[in-house]
């Protein structure tokens, strides 16, 4: 099948049922049909119970990210004072759910994206983002940003998409409410594989839902590039070390992340995404593991939390990483554990965390495959403030 290369191609894929996107396969004739547990409710298909929204975790407010807060803050100031004053305008938005929802992992010309694109900017608007990025993010999550801009562009120039789909400058920086040190709001960078949601001042510390992605897995130019090589190699040694344990693997069939983006409306699943509940057919509890496993499944979790900058990185590891969080995360897999087979699928299901692992086929180089990933936080997204 010829790849697409512009919006209007990839929209006609969908129509003729060549793409699942957002976890649900399209057909020409009937574009809401959906099989296995690739449904926004999937998770029931597998064996396990769920409710939608049911865990007794509970979050919190961390007051000690106030210092790197003010940080952010200042860096947010500096950047909105770079922009034209047409930009300024279209950088703020409204604090609302319909606003911090407007993300997708399809190409910003089939859904838009907030605020203002980097190709947008002049030089020193540009530097002016990065910088405020960079102060948000951990320097991991920071030279992400950077690796999956140079990855869409690599599709431009070598797979021979279109410009005006992808490109490294196609990534937007908002503010979803207004920038301050008492009030909530949220920093949205987002683009065609990645998607940041940062809340300050809310009534939980979050950085979820955090989304990331890659094509190609891999390439070389004047270096060597695998933007997601971290997350995949971290999950691929929990999988092998599992993978022989009763229950590790999960039933179904999981052509992408079922907590993701609902294709062309964005994360319109929230606040109504289907977890898993039960103690059956969810994969390996970490109560069984051993300590070397256990270990393991931290570095697992870490490859995701530690994209967001410390101490919001801290504070939701010790949540997630008690002994009795721990005991309560649940680690299971389809497919093969190196993660490199079509529909192969690694979930790390926890009283909080929430992280799932898919290979996809290509949708620019079609003879190959690529990753969609998720972290995301049962009772935090978002902040809490929209739950």
């Amino acid at each position: 099948m010829p790849r697409p290369t512009s919006n209007r191609e990839l929209i006609a894929l969908i129509s003729l049922g060549s793409l699942a996107l957002g976890g649900m396969n399209f057909s020409a004739c009937d574009t809401g049909s959906t099989s296995g547990t690739d449904t926004a409710d999937a998770s029931t298909t597998d064996g396990s119970s769920s409710d939608g929204s049911s865990t007794t975790a509970s979050c919190t407010k961390d007051t000690s990210a106030a210092a790197n807060d003010a940080a952010i803050l200042a860096a947010a100031s500096a950047f909105k004072s770079s922009l034209t004053a047409a930009q300024q305008t279209t950088v703020q938005l409204d604090y609302n759910l319909t606003n911090a929802r407007q993300w997708s992992n399809l190409p910003t010309t089939a859904v838009k994206r907030n605020g203002v694109a980097l190709i947008d900017m002049d030089a020193n608007a540009q530097s002016k983002a990065i910088a405020l990025a960079t102060a948000a993010a951990s320097a991991a999550g920071s030279t992400l940003l950077s690796e999956l801009r140079l990855a869409d562009q690599y599709l431009v120039t070598n797979g021979g998409a279109s410009a005006t789909d992808y490109g490294q400058g196609r990534y937007y920086f908002a503010f979803v409410g207004t920038p301050s040190a008492t009030s909530p709001w949220m920093l949205q960078v987002a683009g065609h594989h990645l998607a940041y949601n940062f809340s300050f001042n809310t009534k939980c510390t979050s950085a979820t839902p955090l989304f990331d992605a890659v094509e190609p897995l891999t390439w070389t130019d004047t270096a060597s590039h695998a933007p997601l090589e971290t997350q995949r190699a971290a999950m691929t040694a929990l999988l092998g070390s599992i993978s022989s344990l009763p229950g590790a693997q999960l039933s179904g069939t999981y052509t992408d992340i079922i907590s993701g983006p609902a294709g062309m409306t964005g994360d319109s699943k929230f606040p109504n995404i289907s977890y898993p509940t039960g103690s059956t057919a969810r994969g390996v509890a970490g109560s069984a593991l051993s300590a070397a496993q256990r270990t393991l499944l931290k570095q697992a979790i870490e490859a995701w939390v530690k994209l967001s900058g410390d101490p919001v990185s801290a504070s939701l590891l010790a949540s997630y990483e008690s002994d009795s969080a721990l005991d309560a995360t649940y680690v299971g897999f389809t497919g093969s554990t190196d993660l490199t087979t079509q529909a192969s699928y690694a979930r790390i299901d926890g009283p909080r965390v929430f992280i799932e692992f898919t290979v996809q086929g290509g949708i620019v180089y079609r003879n190959k495959v690529h990753y969609h990933t998720i972290w995301r936080d049962k009772v935090a997204d978002y902040g809490a403030e929209f739950q």
